[in-house]
């Protein structure tokens, strides 16, 4: 199984740029032929704060944005899997959503520890794939022990989007290092299962989420990083460890063993 995480730099509020910086990378990640693909939490808007913006952005699962990543799943046969505002009913969520090779949802979660202008969501499920089961937390759900305590027993990968940043200065290669990667490892090691995190790398905002992924294993262990404060895409072959990061001219760099 091979697993390409994006962490997308995105602008909040300018989805159709984010969208094609995406396509873009997608293009070139296609080289490396990956069976999954995972994008930040808000992947195409941009974590947002503001009701009125939030309301701006939001669409139903059945939306435009549905329909286009749909499209890329297709066109590229890969496991998708992405974060996005949704607006339902009850009012509006973060939402992870994981697609198949053929654009179908397989996924749904909406994220459990979260803030207003969003409701919280309720729940933790996973879903059944061709390498086992396979779940999806959001960002903060993932250091709540009463939310991970509820993730299947059975599964083989954790997906994680994420968009998070440091008040002070984001990003902060000294805290990362010294703090924030620490949590993140142990955050996994409690869960008990592989995972990869991916956090969107904002512009043009005040505090913005900082980018960067990560390949963790089930003890908590560091099988794989892209630079913290970067869009790099990372991608992992977790039968062999082998790693491939897109370089700055994207295209694929040299690989090395995990």
């Amino acid at each position: 199984m091979r697993t390409a995480l994006i962490p997308l730099q995105t602008e909040p509020a300018h989805p159709e740029a984010n969208f094609a910086r995406f396509c873009q990378q997608m293009e070139h990640l296609a080289l490396l032929r990956p069976d999954i693909v995972c994008l930040p939490e808000c992947s195409l808007t941009g974590y947002l704060y503001e009701q009125s913006q939030v309301a701006q952005f939001a669409e139903p699962l059945s939306g435009a944005t549905m329909r286009k990543m749909s499209d890329i799943a297709q066109r590229y046969r890969v496991y998708l899997c992405f974060g996005m505002l949704e607006a339902a009913a009850q009012g509006f969520f973060s939402t992870a959503v994981l697609l198949n090779r053929e654009g179908e949802v397989l996924l749904v979660h909406r994220k459990n520890i979260e803030h207003p202008p969003f409701l919280k969501g309720e729940g933790v499920h996973s879903v059944r794939t061709e390498w086992g089961e396979v779940g999806i937390l959001i960002c903060g759900d993932l250091f709540a022990r009463r939310v991970v305590q509820r993730l299947s027993p059975c599964l083989r990968l954790l997906l994680v989007p994420m968009s998070r940043c440091f008040d002070g200065r984001s990003p902060d290669e000294r805290r990362w290092v010294q703090i924030e990667r620490r949590a993140y490892l142990r955050a996994v090691r409690r869960a008990g299962v592989p995972a990869v995190l991916v956090n969107a790398l904002e512009i043009g905002v005040d505090l913005p989420s900082f980018g960067g992924a990560m390949v963790v294993g089930a003890d908590g262990s560091l099988l794989a990083e892209s630079p913290h404060g970067s869009d790099i895409p990372l991608c992992y072959e977790w039968d062999t460890g082998q790693v491939w990061l897109l370089s700055a001219e994207n295209a694929p760099s040299a690989n090395r063993e995990g």
